[in-house]
């Protein structure tokens, strides 16, 4: 055997790999529970590229009741391997930051697992991010997308990749992205037609701008509702005024996603997002739908007016799909605000008595899901 186990040896030295494995497969059908065959073995798939194999044979050596030199040798070769595809990852990153964009700051979401693949999920990312199980477990999402990590693009997508070929489903995006997108702020909608048996088409005013474009262009509807704080006088528990934060209003927003439309008669060559709230809207102008109202004798509230669009949006484009968990999404991305105050430009003329990343947030969902079109429901 010792014979055997030195040729090997020698061949493996010299990347004879092929001869290495007709020896070792000698060895292996003469001593098949032998562990330390099993070492040599992960080494010489680890050569040989394949790494999966190896790791395999490495992990199952080190759960087995072994001498304490043996579970040393398989720890190495599951750390060479683990080592391996970081400098790998690195790599790919310094061939990333070369690109155009390539430094720009960036997140990293992961997307919902199924609960059968979670320990599946637990073990790859604690893998890639070299952390232990019970820190990659509080990465996963239960519902919707949740970002993991923010950096360079470079970074961000080097660490997508490797979650994706792992078959886990990551998104990144970053801010320059994200400014480049076309977003116009709609003051008003109306109906037309070219002639009689013409489709319907839509015009949109957006200040200087006017937008058409056919109901089924628009991919997605992403709504919303934006919070605006303030200081209110209040009395504490020892009957003084005290000043206290408050929710003052909440603004329901909303964004179409048009895949194609033209600006000022001239057909743009990019999809872009329209974007109105009750805030800025202008009902007594355009489209002019009749609005239930609740009290008869008195003007229709903008409550009343918005939920008549939202009805006629609806009607109008029902093959787009909606987004609506806005909600969900502004309570995890709050916790990375400097990611969110990267966001210079919000498209949101909201007149606020106190700033507010929500703003940002927004803008951030909205980006998120006319990057990743299959995010809407």
């Amino acid at each position: 055997m010792q014979d055997l186990v030195a040729a090997f040896e020698s061949q493996f030295a010299h990347q004879q790999f092929s001869a290495a494995s007709a020896t070792l497969q000698q060895l292996l059908s003469d001593f098949p529970d032998d562990p330390q065959l099993r070492i040599l073995q992960g080494r010489l798939y680890d050569a040989m590229g394949k790494p999966n194999e190896a790791e395999e044979i490495f992990r199952r050596l080190l759960k087995a009741q072994l001498p304490a030199k043996l579970i040393a040798q398989a720890r190495q070769g599951l750390l060479a391997i683990e080592m391996a595809e970081v400098n790998a990852r690195q790599g790919r990153i310094d061939e990333l930051l070369a690109l155009e964009g390539g430094s720009s700051l960036a997140y990293l979401a992961l997307l919902p697992v199924t609960p059968e693949r979670k320990d599946w999920a637990i073990a790859k990312i604690a893998r890639i991010f070299r952390t232990d199980p019970y820190t990659a477990r509080f990465k996963i999402p239960n519902r919707h997308p949740k970002i993991i990590r923010t950096g360079t693009l470079a970074e961000m997508r080097a660490y997508g990749e490797d979650l994706q070929n792992y078959g886990i489903a990551a998104i990144w995006l970053s801010i320059d992205v994200i400014a480049k997108i076309p977003v116009y702020q709609v003051e008003y909608f109306s109906e037309f037609q070219v002639h009689p048996k013409a489709d319907l088409q839509i015009k949109a005013i957006a200040g200087i701008d006017e937008i058409t474009f056919a109901p089924q262009d628009v991919i997605v509807k992403v709504e919303g509702i934006l919070p605006t704080f303030g200081d209110v006088v209040v009395v504490d528990a020892k009957h003084k005024l005290a000043r206290k934060e408050q929710i003052l209003d909440r603004v329901h927003i909303c964004d179409l996603h048009l895949r194609s439309y033209k600006v000022n008669g001239k057909t743009s060559d990019r999809a872009g997002i329209l974007r109105f709230h009750d805030n800025q809207y202008r009902f007594e102008f355009g489209l002019q739908l009749p609005v239930e109202r609740s009290l008869k004798h008195i003007a229709p509230t903008v409550q009343e007016h918005w939920t008549e669009l939202s009805k006629w949006l609806t009607r109008t484009m029902p093959k787009a799909k909606t987004a609506n968990d806005f909600q969900s999404f502004a309570e995890m991305a709050i916790v990375y605000p400097e990611f969110l105050n990267a966001i210079e430009v919000t498209h949101i003329n909201l007149d606020r008595p106190k700033p507010s990343l929500w703003d940002n947030s927004f803008q951030l969902y909205s980006s998120t899901i006319f990057s990743y079109v299959d995010l809407a429901t």
